[in-house]
């Protein structure tokens, strides 16, 4: 019997569709050749933002930075100008902390003023943002005094404002202006009271982190926040430190270095022209997680031997708070005012006899 014959098969007419897959679902292409274009366009416009954030960062740290004008600034309110009439030639300077800002200082005064006005009219004195300059300050507080006409001063040192507060008042003193208190709102006397680590590293991470854009500077506010917290809960100071480090009326990190460089070398600075007369006020939280309390009040004593010292717990504050906790400040800085300057004795009515 002969074989069949194999024909070929008959070929695909165009446009034809091929049958299915064994499943009847038919298989799509998946491979697509790469889009180069389209990524070095979406390349190009992430490296474009990169740039634009870092040249952003730069440019806000740089307008930080030349703001550098010492200021004494002198709330315009009813409370302060009674203050002047009741005692003229007087004044409160207060002087803010490490790397506190002008609007934060104010804040501090705000909440310590009542208490001030017992005395005479307060003022607070903001950093330069291109250093801490004892010269500039100096000047600064000459050039008010004599507009203003003080012949008498209170100081009050926010924490590292109460070394810079010595070494003023004694130039003061030395040009015929008489510094009459003193007082320290958790200050160190030396740098060995200083607990908190976080300072050197907000000191060395103030220099980059303007080089990592936004979610850099959140990072180190959240941390310093939650390193510093003064009294709040972990979230209100999480949230302080944010705004603090997005906050573009913050002192600059050239202030940060320069401060923490005068911290290093206190209190070689302090020359002893301090007249005995001057009362030094001691207000401390003695757990303080900042400031070792007790040794830095042994460093004022020490300091100090020959002057009268006052000194007045307020517990459970954290560190240098009074804008968080007003009252226990107003009261603390009252007590002390009192037992260090007492008011003047007002005349009573003598009654006639009968």
């Amino acid at each position: 019997m002969a074989a069949k014959k194999k024909t070929p098969p008959e070929p695909e007419p165009v446009g034809a569709e091929r049958p299915a897959h064994k499943s009847g679902v038919r298989r799509p292409h998946t491979r697509q050749p790469p889009d180069y274009r389209r990524r070095a366009v979406l390349a190009s416009v992430a490296l474009a933002a990169a740039t634009t954030a870092f040249k952003a960062n730069i440019a806000a740290d740089y307008l930080l930075t030349e703001r550098s004008q010492f200021r004494v600034t002198t709330p315009d309110n009813d409370e302060n100008k009674t203050a002047a009439n009741r005692f003229p030639g007087k004044t409160w300077y207060l002087l803010g902390g490490f790397g506190v800002s002008y609007r934060d200082t104010g804040r501090k005064l705000a909440a310590l003023q009542p208490a001030m006005n017992e005395r005479a009219p307060a003022s607070y004195i903001g950093y330069s943002n291109g250093g801490i300059d004892i010269a500039q300050l100096f000047i600064a507080i000459q050039r008010d005094a004599y507009e203003r006409k003080l012949d008498t001063v209170y100081f009050y040192g926010d924490s590292f404002g109460g070394m810079a507060a010595v070494v003023l008042a004694s130039l003061l003193v030395e040009n015929g202006i008489t510094v009459k208190v003193i007082v320290m709102g958790s200050s160190p006397s030396s740098v060995r009271d200083v607990l908190d680590p976080g300072k050197e590293y907000i000191s060395l991470a103030g220099r980059v982190v303007p080089y990592l854009g936004l979610l850099g500077r959140l990072g180190a506010g959240v941390w310093s926040g939650l390193s510093n917290p003064n009294g709040q809960g972990m979230y209100e100071a999480a949230r302080s430190g944010i705004n603090s480090s997005l906050d573009q009326s913050s002192n600059s990190l050239i202030l940060k270095t320069t401060q923490a460089t005068f911290l290093q070398a206190f209190p070689a600075q302090y020359d002893g022209h301090i007249p005995r007369t001057t009362g030094i006020g001691l207000m401390y939280d003695p757990e303080d997680f900042i400031v070792d309390a007790p040794m830095a009040i042994a460093g004022w004593e020490l300091l100090f031997p020959h002057n009268p010292v006052f000194q007045y717990d307020v517990p459970h504050t954290g560190h240098a708070s009074p804008e968080i906790h007003p009252d226990v400040y107003r009261t603390g800085l009252a007590v002390v005012l009192d037992k260090l300057d007492p008011p003047p004795l007002t005349s009573q009515p003598v009654l006639p006899i009968f």
